[in-house]
């Protein structure tokens, strides 16, 4: 009798997380709809940061001034990694909505563009590539091995942002 109950109980829980799980995607899902002013929302811009934050310049600024050691480094590149982290959420949450937007318009457009399907699944999966390469660069960068180069993200992201731009302007019907 024990034995069919562990079992049982454990399942319930599965499906009750599970459950939970897919309630909060749905959710997510509803509350991100697409915002006309996509130009200013996926801007670039804000990533440019990046590019200088893990920079070894300032350490070797900081490495050349007196009381400098191993245990003020350390917390240094820990201070930046996790500034860093928050870009690439930014950056994540960005490339997510740009996606939504683009299947939300190939959903609702009188246009069928089968090429875009292909496209969305080679971006996404460069970008999930890209990702897992910079985490690994950045847990590399914590022991002081590794510079990280976000740039093939960035890239990825503008690829996404142009092709998102150029299919809302063909999805719109044309003033005659």
């Amino acid at each position: 009798m024990n034995v069919l109950l562990i079992p049982a109980a454990c399942l319930i829980l599965l499906g009750l997380a599970f459950g939970a799980l897919f309630a909060r995607l749905i959710s997510r899902d509803r509350n991100n709809r697409f915002q006309d002013d996509s130009g200013e929302m996926f801007s670039l811009a804000r990533y440019r940061a990046m590019d200088r934050l893990l920079s070894e310049d300032d350490q070797n600024f900081l490495r050349s001034q007196p009381g400098w050691n191993r245990r003020k480094e350390k917390n240094f590149r820990k201070a930046r990694i996790g500034i860093f982290r928050g870009y690439l959420q930014q950056l994540s949450d960005d490339f997510n909505k740009i996606c939504r937007a683009i299947k939300l318009l190939a959903v609702t457009s009188e246009v069928d563009r089968p090429d875009l399907a292909g496209l969305l699944m080679k971006q996404k999966f460069l970008f999930a590539v890209g990702m897992i390469s910079v985490e690994f660069k950045l847990t590399l960068y914590g022991f002081g091995w590794s510079d990280v180069d976000v740039r093939e993200l960035t890239r990825t992201l503008e690829t996404m942002r142009s092709q998102l731009q150029s299919f809302a302007a063909s999805a719109q019907p044309s003033e005659a």
